[in-house]
């Protein structure tokens, strides 16, 4: 059995869950594409667990989070809910579709996408990411498979890939990058700039 100590000031709740969603959100933001303060991530299904702590990272690295979500009758509530979290903008699907911020150079098109819906979905995060973007599947929940436009691969040079935790956890079990990665988040969840 692998242990790893944590502090007694981390809460149960951080403690029982820190190994899934913060480190799943941690690794596909830092492995995939390196982000600079200023560069932009654009993700579907933000209100998930794993979107509610890419968009705290993104916030505390200082990186502009672009966050879709399903349009709902509460919808503005949970705007307002994510923005809170560190969110820099949150769009539903339907406004994704025709929104301006990236041609207007509101903000720099996206360098990397995190995708958990598949399907149109994926494919409207697809079609927002900068030349040499990258878009890292973690998830399929409208069941609906990721396809990608050859155009994307061969004008864009758009990056595909799938991430699974379980795989890096065991591929890492020992690794500085396991040692180091829970020493960031538990600094963040400590310093409250992580929930």
């Amino acid at each position: 059995v692998d242990l790893f100590k944590i502090p007694k000031e981390l809460g149960l709740a951080e403690a029982a869950t820190f190994s899934v969603n913060p480190c799943t959100a941690y690794r596909m933001i830092k492995d995939f594409r390196t982000l600079k303060p200023g560069d932009t991530l654009i993700q579907n299904g933000a209100n998930s667990a794993c979107g509610q702590n890419a968009i705290q990272l993104c916030k505390a690295w200082n990186i502009n989070s672009v966050n879709i979500i399903r349009n709902r009758p509460d919808v503005d509530k949970l705007k307002q809910y994510l923005t809170e979290l560190g969110a820099t903008y949150v769009l539903t699907e339907e406004e994704l579709r025709t929104t301006n911020l990236f041609k207007s150079g509101q903000l720099k098109k996206p360098l990397l996408g995190l995708n958990c819906v598949g399907g149109k979905n994926a494919l409207e995060v697809l079609r927002h990411l900068g030349p040499k973007g990258a878009m890292v599947t973690y998830g399929g929940m409208s069941r609906d498979p990721v396809t990608i436009p050859t155009s994307a691969f061969i004008f864009k040079d758009i990056a595909a890939y799938g991430f699974w935790m379980t795989r890096w956890s065991k591929e890492n079990a020992k690794s500085d990058a396991r040692k180091e990665m829970f020493d960031d988040l538990i600094q963040l969840i400590l310093s409250k700039k992580l929930t």
